[in-house]
């Protein structure tokens, strides 16, 4: 779920189960949806990266420091694998009047091997010197759905 504003900053993290196609090259992205269609996956979906991209979101991967050695980058790919696929579905991003920066050479996907199918998505962040925080106030919104979950509050804050 992402929520919608025009007016706050927000730093978003997680499985987003959304490729960044440009991650990939053509012939990597030819290989990925073969690989799906064999082990009869949905094609993988790009809209969710598409649209923070077209939001001008800041993504973390643009800091990337030292791969580990665990977690391969596979040839014609640009980024460190997130997933047991090897393909990128985690993600850190910002939008871009965030109060914090990302520090250059901190991004790093850290294996996770036995603990989870997904590896660790780690940046560092730094108050960003030419930005001043708002007076933090809390507001809360219904927030409807089509699913089965009608009637659940969330809170979240704003800057």
């Amino acid at each position: 779920m992402i929520i919608q504003s025009s007016d706050h900053p927000y730093i978003l993290a997680g499985g987003l189960n959304s490729l960044n196609i440009s991650d990939y090259s053509p012939e990597r992205w030819t290989d990925i949806i073969r690989y799906y269609q064999s082990i009869r996956k949905p094609t993988p979906k790009v809209e969710v990266t598409n649209f923070l991209r077209g939001e001008e979101y800041i993504d973390a991967k643009d800091f990337a420091g030292d791969c580990e050695p665990v977690v391969m980058i596979a040839k014609g790919q640009n980024v460190q694998g997130t997933c047991k696929y090897g393909t990128r579905v985690d993600y850190i991003m910002a939008s871009q009047d965030l109060y914090y920066k990302f520090v250059p050479e901190t991004y790093s996907v850290i294996s996770s091997k036995g603990t989870s199918d997904h590896h660790l998505v780690k940046v560092d962040i730094v108050t960003a010197a030419d930005r001043r925080p708002k007076k933090l106030k809390q507001k809360v919104s219904r927030i409807a759905s089509s699913c089965s979950c009608n009637g659940m509050w969330n809170s979240f804050y704003n800057y």
